[in-house]
């Protein structure tokens, strides 16, 4: 269907050239990410001026000028000789000056920190004044993963900033997309894929890239597939005939020997409206679409004008976005009654937060009952909302993907499946299974629905292949039978052959001598504690051959502990020396090297703990390295090399927590064990993840203006002694999700 075109005289019109000034119109598409933290403003460089000696001066006083002063000038930056107008060429040692106070590289570990409150100080000054003489200083590109509000501002103290999510429309997610095809088109072949997530952030739903061309061409192909299905017809003794499940109300639109009414035509356009829609088009859309077909139908016949004029409603804003707007340039079937606003805020539409709360649970559009609701007021007060999400959560029918899709990409276990395994160190490994496991046994834990946080992080449980271990026992009893009776037969021939053991690799990944009768089984607590100790989280974060303690130990930093590690530069070959003699710890020594070790200070001893392990994620004791002497002298009579000789080395497990807001977290650690058991009593982690579940079903990082939100949904969490379906409720019903800011935008730009 891609080249689908008709002809108007001579000239071939494609159909994109007939949609191009209709398509994804109507409305402008508003900024994705919230507004940001407000700023100070200065008129003048002495405004600025005045304003940095009375608030950052003093802390630049207090915190840095024993090494930065005039007297000591470390690094070659002396703070007291630094311009403050920034029109000057000292802005990029300013720029310099904010990455580090804003990372804690500064001042150092030996010196007393800086507050949050005062690094904010510093960073709004900064970027104030980088505003003011119209410079840019560009973020560390890691904060697109979040923890850039400092925790303490969020949950240290009651909040005091004022909600500053800004209205936004989000691009529809590639599975709401292709659970919206499978309804609409089904059993219709070839439709692509236009949308794909976003990257380099931590959930892949978070903020909406802009519909460029290829997408907008593969949306219209999509469209006019699915309209060709929707408009199948057939001549039958000159009579106009369905074929399969095309609209009654369609095929008058199609019939070149009798016009349309204008009544038919508005009739097609509801029953497409509702289908794609689910609402009725407004009298401006009837308008023009109406338009549309009749232009169309003079230029290129009936049947294509039909299927040009219903395709065109697949590409309406509000089949493409999801719209938050709170009112503000809403779509414009939806434009809410005049309600009051209260602390600069403004509440979503009900059909709004409709949508919200289907795409929130699920990938599918919102249950006819939900609309229903939000046309019935049910939806305008927080109350009317939560009884709507209770609702959704208590339907055993109503599929909810999102929630273990959270987990998967909270945890980010999936791509075990991806990381590529030597098939010599170990044929049957099976990374698929693993995964599964770990679906299996957080769906385990979201059942009991009990300090949730807490068993994912210590429980001993496993699933061990759990859809297929009593499939693979019978096949290896059967095959052992097979082999002892061959064996009976031909002892000689069989003598030295090892008997099959269909799945020994993946029940030996938990260090099991058989799968277990009954699941789950609870595995050495010793050994196992929660979802960072099982083979499918530890080969998702590891090598092809080795494990990866750096990447494990930034996951704890950014996923439980909150914190930023920035990304590798792009000036530094980040690879380990190629030594097989030394122990991976050994070859990390060179990780701390001055520059290196600025960042790996915050991940290696998080991430050298998971050594108990192997790149399999079976458990182990010891470390098997290369023996050099024994390798130098395995030759035979020639002289000819033999083959490596490896030796074990015992496995040190050691690590710790340093660099962290809660003291009772800092020390050493023996084992993962012993680190995610203390991990796992932490607030701290408790708030980070909180975070988390925040960041994933607003679609956004959150910001100072979110406070109220984050802490009302962690003590939510709390009172319901660790339930994840309370944290929902409460992040789903919080100010966040349901209202928006009023700016200056907002208001310059309201119908």
């Amino acid at each position: 269907m891609s080249g689908f075109s008709f002809r108007v005289g001579a000239t071939v019109i494609s159909w994109l050239e007939v949609l191009a000034a209709f398509v994804l119109i109507g409305r402008p598409v508003l900024a994705e990410e919230p507004a940001a933290q407000a700023l100070p403003s200065f008129a003048s460089a002495e405004a600025s001026a005045a304003h940095f000696r009375s608030t950052v001066a003093p802390l630049f006083d207090k915190h840095c000028h024993a090494c930065h002063g005039s007297r000591q000038a470390e690094g070659d930056l002396e703070l007291t000789k630094l311009a403050v107008d920034m029109r000057s060429a000292d802005a990029a040692r300013w720029a310099m000056v904010l990455e580090k106070v804003v990372s804690r590289e500064m001042p150092p570990a030996d010196q007393a920190p800086l507050a949050s409150a005062e690094i904010q100080t510093i960073a709004d000054w900064v970027l104030a004044e980088m505003k003011r003489v119209g410079k840019h200083v560009t973020r560390r590109a890691e904060y697109s993963n979040g923890n850039e509000t400092p925790h303490e501002l969020l949950f240290g103290r009651p909040p005091v900033a004022p909600l500053d999510a800004a209205s936004r429309a989000r691009r529809l997610s590639p599975q709401i997309y292709e659970a919206f095809t499978n309804e609409v088109g089904k059993n219709v072949p070839g439709l692509a894929q236009p949308f794909s997530p976003s990257s380099n952030t931590t959930f892949q739903d978070q903020g909406a890239p802009a519909i460029d061309e290829p997408i907008t061409q593969a949306l219209m192909n999509n469209a006019l597939a699915i309209v060709d299905k929707q408009t199948a017809h057939t001549f039958e003794n000159g009579e106009l005939k369905k074929v399969g499940f095309t609209p009654n109300e369609f095929l008058r639109l199609l019939d070149d020997r009798q016009p349309a009414t204008d009544d038919e035509i508005v009739k097609a356009l509801r029953t497409q409206f509702d289908r794609i829609l689910r609402r009725e088009p407004s009298t401006d859309e009837l308008a023009r679409l109406t338009s549309l077909y009749t232009k169309t139908v003079t230029d290129a016949g009936r049947p294509a004008a039909a299927k040009i004029t219903l395709a065109a409603v697949f590409l309406l804003p509000d089949a493409v976005f999801r719209w938050e707007t709170g009112g503000v340039n809403p779509p414009p079937h939806n434009v809410s009654p005049d309600e009051a606003t209260t602390a600069n805020r403004r509440r979503l539409a009900p059909r709004e937060i409709a949508f919200a709360l289907g795409y929130a649970l699920t990938d599918r559009r919102p249950e006819r009952w939900l609309l229903d609701d939000a046309e019935q007021g049910k939806l305008d007060t927080r109350e009317g909302v939560e009884t709507a999400v209770r609702r959704m959560l208590d339907d055993p029918k109503l599929d909810k993907p999102r929630i273990m899709r959270f987990f998967r990409e909270y945890f980010d276990y999936a791509k075990a499946a991806e990381v590529f395994k030597d098939p010599k160190a170990n044929p049957a490994h099976e990374a698929r299974v693993l995964v599964e496991d770990l679906d299996h046994l957080i769906e385990y834990i979201l059942a009991e629905d009990r300090q949730v946080l807490r068993q994912l992080l210590t429980t001993n449980k496993s699933f061990v292949a759990y859809r297929t271990a009593a499939d693979t026992k019978q096949k290896r009893i059967a095959a052992l039978a097979e082999f002892n009776a061959k064996k009976a037969k031909e002892p000689e021939k069989y003598k030295d052959k090892t008997p099959p053991q269909p799945g020994r690799s993946i029940y030996e990944s938990y260090n099991l001598s058989d799968f277990p009768d009954e699941q789950p089984v609870a595995l050495a607590a010793s050994q196992r504690a929660g979802v960072l100790t099982q083979p499918g989280w530890l080969v998702a974060f590891s090598k092809s051959d080795d494990n990866d303690a750096i990447r494990r130990g930034k996951w704890i930093r950014e996923r439980l502990l909150g914190g930023v590690v920035p990304d590798v530069p792009i000036t530094v070959d980040a690879q380990l020396p190629n030594a097989p003699e030394q122990t991976l710890r050994e070859r990390m020594q060179v990780t701390r090297q001055e520059y290196c070790w600025q960042c790996h200070t915050y991940m290696n001893r998080l991430g050298l703990v998971f050594e108990s392990y192997d790149h399999f994620g079976r458990y182990r004791t010891a470390e098997s390295v290369l023996d050099q002497d024994a390798t130098e002298r395995n030759v035979d009579k020639k002289g000819k090399p033999l083959g490596p000789i490896f030796r074990d080395v015992p496995v040190d497990a050691t690590g710790g927590i340093e660099h962290v807001a809660d003291p009772k977290l800092a020390g050493d650690a023996n084992g993962a064990v012993e680190l995610l058991h203390r991990l796992a009593t932490s607030e701290l982690v408790e708030q980070v993840f909180v975070r988390h579940a925040f960041r994933y079903w607003l679609g956004r990082n959150e910001s100072l203006g979110d406070a109220a939100s984050l802490q009302a949904a962690h003590r939510a969490y709390r009172a319901s002694d660790g339930s994840m379906r309370e944290l929902i409720v409460a992040i789903l019903t919080s100010d966040s999700f349901l209202n928006r800011a009023i700016t200056t935008n907002d208001h310059a730009q309201a119908p």
